[in-house]
């Protein structure tokens, strides 16, 4: 017979498991329509419990968004906020910083796209978003400063400004690309790094300390994607440089482990 603890473990896991079938059962129904059409009387019949029971939980489908965000964001914080590794190569960590995210995105598309539908009418959903964003960024922009001062960045850029930037880009992208899981995560993600690659350690990025010698070719790759000119003194008197393994190992090469 389960003692008084592993009753009250019980209960919380019964409370848990039908507040997570609300929330699916209203991301199903949303995605057939439009948050605005969500009723509670729809949700409580998809799910299979009362509607009494609904109020135990969430006040009104828009608490339901509400706790579905907040739960997102507390279980990815870490992948979401300030998450370059710190360890070896610079371009590497924000590599792996965006495929991460990305796959956050694309793990959880019906409740973004209802996150960015709701946004457009819902003052506390767009408050509870825009203050994710500038988590980012501000994450984001430590970063940038970290390399700046690594010497792998140039110091002259306003890291500020460019996180701002490359994050509001990015938020965008996602949008557009993973929020109703058009896309693979890893291809955009791809694109992407090109993007903050060229952006943040330009065309000179591989004569800077912090970038490792032997993936100087990645850099260049990611700043000059259609690849050195005739006159270029890196390549121009080397037959083998079309062969280089190096050259081939940017981020359409393949994802980063997770």
């Amino acid at each position: 017979m389960p003692n008084s603890l592993e009753r009250r473990h019980n209960r919380r896991r019964r409370h848990e498991r039908t507040r997570q079938e609300l929330i699916q059962a209203a991301l199903d129904q949303a995605v057939a329509g439009s948050f605005k059409d969500l009723t509670v009387e729809g949700v409580t019949r998809a799910a299979g419990v009362s509607r009494s029971a609904f109020y135990v939980y969430f006040g009104d489908k828009e608490e339901l968004l509400l706790g579905a965000l907040e739960d997102l964001i507390a279980s990815h914080r870490n992948r979401l906020g300030n998450c370059w590794p710190r360890e070896g190569d610079p371009r590497r960590g924000v590599e792996k910083a965006i495929y991460d995210v990305a796959r956050v995105f694309a793990e959880n598309s019906d409740l973004l796209a209802l996150a960015f539908e709701t946004a457009t009418y819902d003052e506390e959903v767009r408050e509870i978003w825009a203050a994710l964003t500038e988590s980012v960024t501000e994450g984001t922009t430590e970063q940038i400063r970290r390399l700046q001062s690594e010497g792998s960045v140039d110091d002259s850029l306003d890291a500020e400004a460019l996180a701002d930037g490359l994050v509001l880009m990015t938020e965008r992208s996602f949008q557009v690309n993973l929020a109703q899981g058009d896309r693979d995560p890893d291809s955009v993600a791809a694109g992407l790094t090109k993007v903050w690659w060229a952006a943040l350690f330009g065309p000179g990025a591989s004569n800077r300390p912090g970038v490792a010698a032997g993936d100087r070719a990645d850099v260049q790759t990611a700043a000059n994607p259609a690849g050195p000119g005739p006159d270029d003194p890196d390549t121009a008197n080397d037959p083998d440089s079309a062969d280089d393994p190096e050259a081939a190992d940017g981020p359409d090469a393949g994802a980063p482990d997770s």
